[in-house]
């Protein structure tokens, strides 16, 4: 397994690089990072070219492909940047990611393409886990000009974890709270245990 930091975003609601927000003596991207090691022999951190992230420890640091695709263009940079059979993704703007969740979807890898959360009847594609063989659809679909995330899973075998689910692993689901404005940020409060 080889974990994925998507932290290419471009930030406009924000002003800033949500990569290098701090939260407990740490950058989201190093709480990222933190938070896959557990899980992941190697981590690749995907960045954009202007945001000129600073190198972390162990981690194979690589800029977007093609800058400006959103999140399914930095995940095609960490697919191809990979040579392993899977890949834990996770977006940088959500600090407050559980473990317990990580392994929840580590856990149900077999047999699928995608293992995708559901949170309030919407997929969370940017904390999952996806297999090397999404490559050649993510691929399509943004040469296809498509660059939502679904645009992929729609073309894939996805493993979908219902609510309840997660819900056993973390109550609050604390680990979907996306940092996203300034607001954001200053209503984060951190549970006894985020990691």
């Amino acid at each position: 397994m080889t974990g994925i930091v998507l932290a290419g975003g471009k930030s406009t609601r924000l002003g800033t690089q949500k990569a290098l927000l701090k939260l407990r003596d740490q950058t989201f991207l190093e709480r990222a990072v933190s938070a896959l090691r557990p899980f992941c022999r190697q981590i690749i951190v995907v960045s954009a070219p202007e945001s000129a992230l600073p190198d972390v420890e162990s981690c194979t640091m690589v800029e977007d492909e093609e800058p400006g695709l959103g999140p399914l263009g930095g995940l095609v940079t960490g697919l191809a940047t990979s040579d392993d059979e899977w890949h834990l993704v996770l977006a940088c703007d959500l600090p407050l990611v559980r473990s317990q969740v990580l392994g929840l979807i580590v856990s149900e890898t077999a047999g699928a393409d995608a293992v995708v959360p559901q949170v309030a009847g919407r997929l969370e594609p940017l904390l999952a886990a996806y297999a090397r063989a999404c490559l050649p659809a993510a691929r399509a679909a943004l040469g296809a000009g498509k660059r939502a995330m679904t645009a992929l899973l729609d073309q894939v075998q996805v493993k979908i974890i219902e609510e309840p689910r997660l819900r056993d692993v973390d109550p609050s689901l604390v680990s979907f709270t996306n940092v996203n404005t300034w607001d954001d940020y200053l209503r984060l409060s951190v549970p006894e245990r985020t990691l």
